[in-house]
């Protein structure tokens, strides 16, 4: 079960996402706030909104064009969602950000798969639903350790290729992709991945 605080001080919003593991336990998987013209705002203030044990950055729905330098220096954050803004592309120094675990893309702009993003290898979990992209780069396979890959509501066509060298994928979503019957007969093979088409 998910549970989604916001504690709204005036400058700066607090967001608390829980879940319950197996065990019935409470976890706190997000704690972070950011409410400041980015701007305006130097790395010391990005690093305030990070809680240490999590290394997490929201930036969710702040209508950015780019991603600003400061937050491409915070290298040391695992999580970083940046949904729900106007993202036509990433800068490559997004590349600087190895220690990234999960980035959250969701709902942008974005036409063209991002460079930056197959440099990040200890990805594993990796989102960008409701985005324009038509195809994955031939280089994918260098996020070796991705989990999870989500690309709902774009316009791919092709992906076996592109996918087969991911062998620790365990689920992809891809409904809502202008995908060839035959492409989802040769995707649905690997049988490793737990493949997401419904929708």
């Amino acid at each position: 079960m998910l549970l989604f605080y916001v504690l709204d001080t005036g400058r700066y919003e607090f967001y608390c996402l829980y879940q319950r593991n197996l065990n019935q336990k409470e976890l706190i998987l997000i704690f972070v706030g950011f409410n400041l013209e980015m701007q305006h705002t130097s790395i010391d203030e990005l690093r305030k909104t990070i809680r240490e044990d999590r290394k997490a950055l929201n930036l969710e729905g702040r209508r950015l064009l780019t991603i600003p330098d400061t937050v491409t220096e915070l290298t040391e954050i695992r999580m970083l969602n940046i949904s729900h803004n106007e993202l036509t592309r990433l800068p490559v120094q997004t590349s600087n950000l190895t220690n990234l675990t999960t980035l959250n893309l969701n709902h942008n702009k974005l036409t063209k798969f991002p460079e930056a993003v197959v440099n990040i290898i200890n990805l594993t979990h990796l989102f960008v639903n409701n985005n324009q992209l038509s195809s994955l780069p031939g280089n994918i396979s260098s996020l070796e350790n991705l989990q999870e890959l989500e690309l709902k509501n774009n316009k791919v066509k092709r992906l076996c290729k592109d996918i087969v060298d991911l062998k620790h994928l365990e689920k992809l979503s891809v409904k809502g992709n202008p995908l060839a019957f035959e492409e989802i007969r040769k995707l649905m093979e690997l049988q490793w991945i737990y493949f997401d088409i419904a929708g």
